[in-house]
């Protein structure tokens, strides 16, 4: 997970209380934008005002080193880390959602398409292409280059004309992206792209964590698929 978020040791801080760890916010830092990857405070140590203290020591070395957004996701139902989130003032930009999609119930295959398996370094250039919407932190292209080589990645395309992409965490079994271009939606492509991932998985079930909520083609898509929804997130931004 820090290598696909990109942990930056020198962005992040740890509290200590007697040569014990009592509380940490682990952080990455990409260009001028930096997100919160993990946060937690040891249960002996909370209500200490300890997470509050990091945070605004955390947020002032984002500032020195010219950071200008800082964003994090919190689970919808966890108040108590929303509350610190909006007291040093961040805001909602949107809700994620994450499923569990079931894969020996797709539906026959019926593009006929080759699909090929490819490498993310070679797909990123064109991943852009069949999109219509704006990647989480932990899924965004970034991210898959920084775990390259644990990817897996199936693609049906001509020339340089990406029609459909998949790519797949086989680890963890998620999918981390799949589009289909527009013009060739609805007409399989998306469904083959599921099969040749969860082949390469060996899993009956596959994951998706933190898409967009508000992309109704992806919500029609996978309430075909019949996909359950298992959790919400709302992704919190800070301009700084």
């Amino acid at each position: 997970m820090m290598q696909q978020r990109g942990l930056d040791r020198s962005a992040s801080r740890v509290a200590q209380k007697d040569g014990t760890i009592a509380a940490i916010w682990l952080v990455s830092v990409r260009g001028a934008a930096a997100y919160l990857i993990s946060s937690g405070t040891v249960p002996e140590f909370r209500s200490q005002g300890l997470a509050k203290l990091l945070s605004e020591d955390c947020i002032d070395g984002l500032k020195r080193v010219g950071v200008r957004k800082f964003q994090t996701e919190v689970l919808t139902e966890n108040a108590t880390a929303a509350s610190l989130y909006h007291k040093i003032g961040m805001r909602q930009s949107r809700e994620l959602s994450c499923y569990n999609l079931k894969t020996n119930g797709l539906p026959a295959k019926s593009q006929t398409m080759p699909i090929e398996e490819t490498h993310w370094s070679k797909m990123a250039p064109l991943a852009a292409g069949p999109r219509d919407w704006n990647l989480s932190w932990q899924n965004s292209d970034a991210s898959l280059q920084g775990i390259g080589a644990n990817t897996r990645c199936f693609a049906i395309q001509e020339k340089q004309t990406l029609f459909g992409y998949i790519v797949v965490i086989p680890e963890v079994k998620q999918i981390a992206q799949i589009a289909v271009r527009h013009g060739y939606r609805r007409q399989g492509i998306a469904t083959a792209l599921l099969k040749a991932a969860a082949d390469v998985t060996s899993s009956d079930v596959l994951r998706m964590l933190n898409v967009d909520s508000s992309d109704a083609s992806l919500a029609a898509f996978l309430e075909a698929m019949k996909a359950e929804r298992t959790m919400g997130q709302f992704e919190l931004i800070l301009k700084l």
